[in-house]
């Protein structure tokens, strides 16, 4: 092979910092947050853009006036892009020693709504404390959540998800049981109350999106032949705690969520009057991360929060 065609075939590939900017530009959509992300001058960042642009022949991210949008080009590479810089982190990664309080390393983190309720405070406080040159992103859990954590587009999962990859390692958390929630001083909600009484109650349901809409409304009805009196229904738990404060509104919450909520209004918790379902809380990350020990902090940190 002649000299002018080796030029060609290593002018066709991006180097390692040009996909780590590719893949920060396209999850931030800004190049001023992609500096500050990766430690570089913003005139760093648009050089490398302007390269990545030859290399693909294609703009790849086109300025709207939400931010830097991509293109249906960048869509497609993109994954494969993620998964390569992941592989190489892990590589270069793999048996080094990991110093939270000196490293700087930003990590992708799915959790549920609840999660974020619940984990988050503490996560914020453990970063500041021990990891200050750590960031952490929370990604909503969706359908494709197993596929981004598969592709590397993810570090780790927090929450309850049922079904995950083969190449997944999960640990568990904690199981969680669910109690009932309303305003301090509510005039009829009680401990050790009939289960007629707490059924007839005014009830908000929350119906995460992707979840069973039903979860304990169901198990009511398998195991008490009866549902509960809703009144409201909504698509998430935001405001809730303001919703129950001002009314006489019940809501069947989870018990850390429960806890959360009081911190923000006057309200109370009691156990349901009948056995109340349950499930489990895991964190799952791909194989490659095993001996990564960046990785390996944040799920040892991420344990010590939610199992506190």
């Amino acid at each position: 092979m002649d000299d002018d065609r080796k030029g060609a075939d290593a002018r066709s590939f991006p180097d390692y910092r040009q996909i780590s900017i590719f893949t920060a530009l396209y999850e931030v959509t800004s190049i001023a947050r992609v500096a500050a992300r990766l430690g570089m001058n913003p005139s760093t960042v648009s050089m490398a853009l302007a390269r990545l642009r030859e290399i693909y022949g294609d703009d790849l991210f086109v300025r709207s006036a939400v931010g830097m949008i991509p293109t249906i080009k960048a869509e497609s590479i993109y994954p494969g892009l993620k998964q390569a810089q992941q592989l190489l982190q892990a590589s270069a990664l793999e048996g080094d020693a990991f110093d939270p309080a000196v490293a700087t390393r930003h990590f992708r983190v799915a959790m549920s709504e609840i999660g974020v309720y619940v984990l988050m405070p503490g996560v914020r406080s453990l970063l500041a404390g021990e990891a200050p040159g750590v960031s952490l992103e929370q990604i909503e859990i969706t359908a494709e959540t197993p596929w981004h954590l598969e592709s590397g587009t993810l570090d780790l999962v927090l929450g309850h998800v049922p079904t995950m990859g083969k190449s997944v390692i999960r640990q568990r958390l904690y199981r969680e049981h669910y109690v009932c929630l309303g305003r301090a001083g509510h005039p009829a909600l009680r401990a050790g109350m009939p289960v007629d009484d707490f059924l007839r109650l005014p009830h908000l349901s929350v119906a995460s999106r992707g979840r069973n809409r039903q979860r304990w409304e169901d198990h009511a009805a398998e195991k008490l032949g009866a549902r509960p009196n809703i009144r409201l229904e909504q698509s998430s738990f935001a405001g809730i705690e303001h919703m129950l404060a001002d009314s006489d509104l019940v809501a069947v919450v989870p018990a850390r969520l429960s806890r959360a909520l009081m911190r923000f209004a006057p309200l109370m918790a009691v156990d349901l009057p009948f056995e109340s379902p349950s499930y489990v809380v895991h964190q799952h990350w791909h194989s490659r991360h095993r001996k990564d020990a960046g990785a390996t902090w944040l799920r040892k940190a991420l344990a010590r929060v939610a199992q506190g």
